[in-house]
């Protein structure tokens, strides 16, 4: 019987031969095409995949080799060349003229086009153009170039302490080991007054010598001595000048080491058991207190100490390169965490006359004021004081102050006597600007009285390593980079050496963006 293919799309495909007695027959080749056409339809997509990722890998070398094909012939080829470079998106520093990777940072060079090379002068940058909106949106913000008086001010942390010319230890100066028989002054933190009691010693001696002094006196009339009562003389008056009695007594115990301010209190005091007082030295609060009661102590036991906290001494580290500028009498003002947001204010009292050799700073002490004992000794603290003006380095004029120009840039230099000085110019144009206003032109340190000197802003000057920028705006929205020589910073201000002159505005905000806009995009740039 002949064999019939089927014609029905939508009829089932046909299985294989030896499908079981009960189905139809089955085409063998059918399978074998499926297979080959789904390894057909595999190997398509991964050659796709492979030519995607080669174009990928190989995009630079394609597009460089474009840019050969699509590149003009002869003059044209190299005018466009020459407009073409290619700068690091990193570092825009990195320029050059080929293709290429930075040499800092590894990332391949990006392409721009420029304008044509213009030519700067010396000491200036092209200058940049911006619209008033870029000016906006960048934040740039000018300001004017005048005198200001530097002073560079430095923040230290020290500790409070005693003031150590007002704090005494009182100690047991009487011979021998006395017994502290009565402790008066009980705790520390008590205020006392000078000449007050803080103690009473005994010892036998000393007691015997006491009681000879107060008899003594008693029987001279000066004072209260036997114990039948003040002004009660003895029964059986002694013989010899009262006088010489009382004075060979005070002697006795002058030997036995009592001070004088104790035996005019025990002249002064009513009856005792022969007790030697422990007066407080001056006004002030105990601030140790070293023995209790009924304590045997030896001569030179330090019993006490009393301090007067209405001055205190701030002790503070200074490193070496920053004590030249630091002056004894220079005013300070302290803070501390107890009291946020208040200054406290003192002066500079000594320098240490040795440095630290481990940490290269030397000690300043500083004296405060302390009305009601708010500082407290221990307490943290730090401090803000101004240094003096570092001394201008000694240099020779290189610039005309009138247009700030290099000398010799027009010619000779012309010199002129002016102000009692003689200054060089540029040219003889200059000399009648200087003569007539001489104030404005002669604005550099040392020229001006006191510490006022010709300063910039910080936030104003691009230190690129080998030369310092600042940005002047010379027209609505045009900036030009100048340089220019600076001296040491004094607190965020710049002392200008050369290259600006009085009134000149510079971009105080906004600069480092100025500066990144005329390398990363040429055609903004314009000739100074």
């Amino acid at each position: 019987m002949a064999h019939v293919t089927p014609t029905d799309p939508n009829e089932p495909m046909p299985g294989p031969s030896h499908a079981g007695p009960d189905g139809p027959p089955l085409v063998p080749g059918w399978t074998l095409r499926a297979a080959v056409r789904v390894v057909e339809l595999r190997l398509r997509f991964v050659a796709l995949m492979a030519a995607t990722g080669l174009v990928l890998g190989y995009w630079d070398t394609l597009a460089g080799h474009l840019e050969k094909w699509r590149r003009p012939a002869g003059g044209e080829a190299r005018e466009a060349a020459s407009r073409v470079a290619y700068f690091c998106p990193m570092h825009p520093a990195v320029v050059d003229d080929a293709p290429g990777h930075c040499p800092t940072c590894g990332m391949p060079l990006a392409r721009r086009v420029g304008g044509t090379d213009v030519a700067s002068t010396e000491g200036a940058s092209p200058r940049v153009r911006l619209t008033p909106g870029r000016v906006a949106q960048a934040g740039v913000r000018t300001v004017a170039v005048g005198l200001v008086r530097l002073e560079e001010r430095l923040r230290t942390v020290g500790y409070v302490g005693f003031d150590e010319g007002r704090r005494f230890r009182v100690a047991s100066n009487a011979r021998g080991q006395l017994r502290v028989d009565r402790l008066l002054a009980t705790s520390e933190g008590l205020t006392v007054r000078a000449g007050q009691k803080l103690a009473e010693l005994y010892g036998y001696d000393l007691s015997q010598a006491i009681r000879q002094y107060r008899d003594a006196r008693a029987a001279g009339g000066e004072g209260a001595g036997s114990p039948g009562g003040p002004g009660a003389a003895p029964a059986t008056a002694p013989p010899g000048d009262p006088e010489d009695r009382i004075a060979l007594a005070a002697e006795a115990l002058r030997v036995l080491g009592a001070r004088q301010d104790q035996i005019d209190a025990i002249a002064a005091g009513g009856p005792s058991a022969g007790l030697l007082p422990v007066l407080a030295p001056i006004d002030g609060q105990v601030v140790r207190k070293y023995v209790i009661e009924g304590q045997y102590v030896p001569e030179g036991e330090p019993l006490f100490d009393v301090a007067d906290l209405g001055r205190v001494w701030i002790v503070a580290q200074v490193f070496e390169d920053q004590l030249g500028r630091v002056e004894v009498g220079r005013g300070v003002e302290a803070e501390v965490p107890a009291f946020p947001g208040e200054a406290f204010p003192g002066r500079v009292a000594m320098i240490a006359p040795a440095l630290d050799p481990a940490t290269r700073t030397a000690a300043v002490r500083f004296e405060l004021d302390n009305p009601g004992h708010r500082l407290r000794p221990g307490m943290f603290a730090t401090v803000t004081l101004g240094l003096a003006p570092a001394p201008p380095a000694p240099r020779e004029q290189a610039t005309c102050p009138v247009t700030g120009l290099k000398l010799n840039s027009m010619g000779g230099p012309v010199p002129v006597e002016v102000a009692g000085r003689t200054l060089s110019v540029c040219c003889p144009g200059c000399v009648p600007k200087l003569e007539s206003d001489p104030g404005r032109y002669l604005a550099a340190p040392g020229a001006s009285p006191g510490d006022a000197a010709l300063a910039v802003p910080e936030s104003a000057v691009i230190d690129t390593g080998s030369r310092q920028v600042v940005y002047v705006e010379v027209g609505p929205g045009v900036f030009e980079g100048r340089a220019v020589t600076l001296g040491p910073r004094s607190g965020d201000r710049y002392p200008v050496l050369a290259g600006l002159s009085p009134g000149d505005r510079v971009a105080a905000a906004g600069a480092f963006l100025i500066d990144a806009e005329s390398r990363l995009n040429p055609a903004t740039t314009g000739p100074p």
